[in-house]
């Protein structure tokens, strides 16, 4: 059953995934088609108000985490990105027409966003094979997540970053060059410092207690170690050494694992207070009271117990 999208009209956060057609054993992105998602990716995102801040790219699927901003651009910041995304074609907006209004409010759209990353990358793919290709690549519409700022992003941040661990692609996330902590990791910056400067550090920097952006990444590394170590059950001196040599690769968040069903079969995902009254607004009181959230099998972390609006869809491999 298709659901219709949710897409508050506010500041916010998602977790966007979709994978391509076929089976599960299909691998049709190699590297080449990989680095060309990502730079139609780093295009898309100075021409959209819809901010990328982590990512992750895999052989048949890819998850992104995403920002929506409340407020659609100026019209004079519409045109400015109009003509630079166009400059090739040498294209104008004009301030204040009818068409500028509806290229303002698409930019600040996640829907549009992923619309054009996704024909824009088929059209590549297609195009490029030895054997010309036709038809959709992709097994359907994408699927989102709405993320409750704070915990929610902050381990939805983590889940995306293993992705290549789960699968034996790295042995840690900064040794696969195509997520967001690899790319950090091997360029001595986030892929999208800008965003992670205005959005990504203050919405997980307060409840973390982290000032930098340099903080945050160390912070990152280091829940991932430890959360790697007590995995494997090593003994307490084993853990400080690990935590000690941070700057080496680290290994795999197990929650990351432990939760991947409801983190692509999620509507909405945040404390019970925060999805309870987005799902109200969205359905309606009487249909919440049928509802039941699944609750995270983790214990409280920073205070917040998350829980998930669920709705019943194929999962990804």
């Amino acid at each position: 059953m298709r659901h219709p999208r949710i897409k508050p009209e506010t500041n916010t956060f998602y977790h966007a995934y979709n994978r391509a057609a076929g089976t599960k054993y299909d691998r049709p992105f190699g590297d080449a088609e990989k680095e060309q998602f990502l730079r139609i990716m780093k295009r898309l995102d100075s021409f959209y108000v819809v901010d990328v801040l982590a990512f992750t790219c895999m052989s048949n699927h890819f998850h992104l985490l995403l920002h929506a901003p409340e407020e659609a651009p100026s019209h004079d910041e519409t045109c400015r990105r109009y003509k630079v995304y166009y400059a090739a074609e040498d294209r104008e907006l004009k301030p204040g027409s009818l068409h500028c209004e509806e290229i303002s409010q698409r930019m600040r759209d996640v829907s549009w966003f992923m619309h054009d990353l996704q024909r824009q990358f088929s059209a590549w793919f297609n195009s490029t094979r030895s054997i010309r290709r036709r038809g959709t690549l992709w097994a359907g519409r994408f699927r989102s997540t709405v993320l409750e700022a704070g915990v929610a992003v902050w381990d939805c941040w983590q889940y995306i970053e293993m992705n290549a661990v789960k699968v034996g692609l790295a042995e840690n996330a900064s040794q696969y060059r195509f997520c967001s902590l690899g790319q950090w990791g091997g360029r001595g910056r986030h892929p999208f410092e800008d965003n992670a400067k205005r959005i990504l550090l203050p919405t997980l920097g307060e409840f973390l207690r982290e000032k930098s952006l340099k903080s945050l990444h160390s912070r990152i590394r280091r829940e991932l170690a430890a959360q790697e170590a007590m995995r494997r059950k090593l003994q307490p001196e084993m853990l400080a050494e690990t935590l000690k040599n941070i700057n080496r690769p680290v290994n795999f968040h197990t929650q990351a694992i432990h939760r991947a069903r409801y983190w692509v079969d999620g509507a909405v995902i945040g404390s019970e207070l925060f999805v309870k009254e987005l799902m109200t607004r969205v359905r309606g009181s009487a249909h919440m009271k049928k509802r039941r959230l699944t609750k995270a099998v983790e214990a409280e972390a920073n205070g917040v117990h998350l829980v998930c609006y669920k709705q019943l869809r194929p999962l990804l491999e």
